[in-house]
């Protein structure tokens, strides 16, 4: 399966991990679920999905389509350009996700 690539200058998946990692986010548990982007899983047409404990990262090939899957989940997720936070599936307490984003929008 081939997924569409992320734009460029967008941070992977694994990097936004990563940074939340390094500003002492619960990210434990990261697993890589880009399968789940394709026909055979989710659907979403989005390039990299890693799930953890704490959040959802998901990587989108545009940030049109990264809008418009930010706006269905409306109040659960997060969007910065191409790269969208879910809260739903981890059940990220509204109180450190102010954290996540601030560690997302450090990447940009």
């Amino acid at each position: 399966m081939v997924l569409p690539p992320r734009p460029p200058g967008a941070p992977g998946a694994r990097q936004v991990v990563d940074a939340f990692r390094v500003a002492g986010l619960r990210v434990t548990h990261p697993k890589d679920r880009s399968v789940d982007c394709g026909p055979d899983g989710l659907g979403l047409g989005c390039s990299e999905i890693v799930a953890t404990d704490g959040v959802t990262v998901y990587v989108f090939p545009d940030e049109t389509s990264a809008g418009d899957i930010a706006e269905t989940w409306g109040g659960q997720s997060y969007r910065r350009g191409a790269v969208v936070l879910n809260y739903l599936e981890a059940k990220t307490p509204a109180a450190d996700r102010p954290r996540y984003e601030k560690a997302l929008n450090s990447l940009h």
